[in-house]
């Protein structure tokens, strides 16, 4: 090749490609009819050879399988990093009650900067909530303990404990009564005229202020006995089996609800039908007990919520605390009734002037869970568990006397089943990134020397079938040659011609992926130049043409197109 030649020239390929055919061919129709069908068999064998060539090619290039290798292996590193440091979107289901919690966790979660997004899905109330991550709507709800559905969904946290208080109104005072009528005037007048002696007068003044200390005696009787009456009404039904034939008016607004109300009485052996049950919300709680219309009042809440104490407040009348009716039978029912528990509200607890209760009460009290779905991701679990706990007095400072954050127990024989995220965190068995991927990171640099030899196998292969390739086109253009010298028709030599161009098609296409050498480069041009003679000698021979003598020389524009 001359110097200063390019070292693959494809458009001289393309040039010496068609003088040659041009040359063979001829003109005619005979001609032309070929030329358009090998024209379209090129196409086809071009098509077929570009397919199978690209990954010969592509893995001939090391600097370029090694830049692209690299990319690869960065993009799947930062996108690896970009989902495991995504936030995380999560839907809680709360009711009216809980909306005011609900919206400070999500503040909580904007000013620690974590990873986490918390959706609300507003609900009626716990059964709603409860039916919305069953449905899947929900990935997070709060749920009280004794809700059926309750215990189906593991604990992430335990918000607070729910008491039930029964309160008796304070009765409204008696009217005063009047002042003893003083000694008759006309008596004394009479007792003047008698003309009695001093001694008499004596003894009317001893009788007078006998009087006096019995009408003064019967005074502080009756001051006793309306302190007595204050008692008797303070502990007006003492017991819940007291409660028979009463009107007992169920707050609104709160934890409280009929099915509460009718565990308690069932257990004292109250018969439903026998009280008297109505629904009193709170704007009208004062005006019911003032007419008169209620005995008791059931509500259920904190124990230090504002539920209870404005029920307090409300039933305290000028001065004097309402009743409060003992669940003396706390213990048998927690038994009965695993959601519940016996609790003791001691002294002062709901608050009031004079402070309620004024001693220990017994009493019903019930958990409020935050619940997940049992297949939520762990990871997200537990950073949602660290960020409660950390930020848990941020939490109940924000809604005093309501929230009281607890962890629940995380024995094996618990009375709640833990979330495996939330255990995780509270038993300080939390994986970070490398403690959960790190076997992963290990074993993949182990096997990936594996892959790599497989590919650099996979690319000698190749390399090896190329050069079988190279010696399959070589046979096949000196088979050609012989097949032309035993043609007989022109039909004959009308179709080696177009085997023979789709050879030329192919050996081009093969130059261009791979780098020939000058032995292959001019093997390829005594093998094509063979083929062209025998093919115009014989066509010479059938149509009585003279043919050519001797084999020609490999010409310069062979050795270009070649090159």
């Amino acid at each position: 090749m001359p110097p200063g030649m390019p070292h693959r020239p494809p458009l001289a390929m393309r040039f010496w490609l068609f003088r040659r055919s041009g040359q063979d061919r001829g003109s005619g129709s005979t001609a032309t009819a070929s030329s358009r069908f090998s024209g379209r068999t090129m196409s086809y064998e071009s098509l077929e050879n570009m397919v199978r060539s690209r990954v010969q090619m592509f893995l001939r290039h090391t600097w370029l399988v090694s830049i692209l290798g690299t990319i690869v292996l960065v993009g799947g590193l930062w996108g690896g990093f970009y989902l495991t440091t995504e936030a995380d979107h999560m839907r809680i289901a709360a009711g009216p009650r809980d909306g005011h919690f609900v919206q400070t966790l999500v503040g909580q979660i904007a000013v620690s900067h974590q990873d986490l997004s918390l959706q609300v899905v507003p609900t009626a109330g716990p059964k709603e909530s409860a039916a919305a991550i069953t449905r899947g709507d929900a990935d997070l709800a709060i749920l009280p303990s004794n809700l059926d559905d309750g215990v189906n969904w593991p604990v992430v946290a335990i918000l607070r404990q729910n008491v039930m208080a029964l309160v008796v109104p304070a009765a409204p005072p008696a009217p005063a009564k009047g002042e003893a009528p003083a000694p008759k005037p006309a008596k004394s007048a009479k007792s003047a005229k008698s003309g009695k002696g001093s001694g008499k007068g004596a003894k009317a003044a001893k009788q007078s202020a006998k009087a006096a200390a019995k009408d003064d005696s019967k005074d502080d009787s009756s001051s006793s006995d309306d302190d007595s009456s204050s008692d008797s009404d303070k502990d007006k039904f003492g017991k819940v089996a007291d409660l028979t034939g009463k009107r007992i008016g169920i707050v609104t607004g709160n934890e409280a609800t009929a099915g509460l109300l009718e565990l308690v009485l069932s257990h004292y052996g109250v018969p439903l039908a026998k009280v008297t049950i109505s629904q009193i919300a709170t704007d009208s709680l004062a005006d019911a007990i003032k007419n008169n219309k209620v005995d008791a009042l059931f509500v259920a809440g904190a124990a230090t919520g504002q539920a209870i104490s404005s029920v307090i407040a409300a039933a305290t009348q000028n001065g004097k605390p309402p009743g409060l009716i003992e669940i003396d039978q706390a213990e048998g029912i927690a038994k009965r009734n695993p959601a519940f528990d016996s609790v003791d509200i001691d002294a002062g607890t709901f608050g009031g002037n004079p402070p309620t209760p004024d001693d220990s009460l017994k009493s019903l009290s019930f958990a409020e869970f935050l619940v997940a779905r049992k297949n939520y991701s762990d990871s997200v679990i537990a950073s949602l568990s660290r960020l409660i706990y950390t930020s848990r007095q941020a939490l109940e400072s924000a809604l005093p006397g309501e929230i009281k954050i607890v962890a629940p127990s995380t024995d094996k024989d618990g009375d709640v089943m833990v979330h495996p995220g939330t255990l995780a965190y509270l038993s300080d068995a939390q994986q970070s990134f490398f403690d959960k991927y790190g076997d992963d990171i290990f074993y993949g640099m182990l096997i990936f020397p594996v892959f790599g030899s497989a590919i650099a196998g996979v690319a000698s292969y190749l390399r090896s079938d190329s050069r079988t390739q190279r010696l399959r086109l070589l046979q096949r253009a000196l088979d050609l040659a012989r097949k032309a010298h035993a043609a007989q028709t022109l039909e004959t030599i009308e179709s080696l011609q177009i085997e023979a161009d789709d050879l030329v098609v192919a050996i081009i296409h093969r130059s261009e992926r791979e780098e020939f050498d000058e032995t292959v480069r001019m093997s390829f041009a005594f093998a094509l130049d063979q083929l062209r003679f025998a093919i115009a000698t014989r066509r010479a021979a059938i149509t009585g043409q003279p043919g050519t003598a001797a084999i020609p020389a490999p010409t310069a524009s062979a050795k270009i197109a070649m090159a």
